[in-house]
């Protein structure tokens, strides 16, 4: 998919179940679109994993665009 608006379309279609936002699928679960499976006690984290390939820590610019994510997540 896409993105999160075509898993929602999905799912709201029929086409199984996913773990989507609140914010993005309230108006669905209002009106009853779509069902509540889950609540937890707490939601889950955005994860983020950086996958880089085999060898690539001797590219400089790899190095440089791994750091500047490392640091952007650190700030968010």
């Amino acid at each position: 998919m896409p993105n999160l608006y075509a898993v929602l379309s999905a799912v709201n279609a029929g086409a199984g179940v996913s773990v989507l936002p609140r914010s993005l699928c309230q108006e669905y679960l209002d009106s009853n679109r779509l069902n509540l499976l889950h609540d937890p006690e707490e939601p889950p984290l955005n994860t983020l994993f950086l996958v880089q390939r085999a060898g690539a820590e001797a590219n400089p610019d790899v190095i440089r665009v791994r750091d500047t994510l490392r640091r952007a997540a650190r700030a968010w």
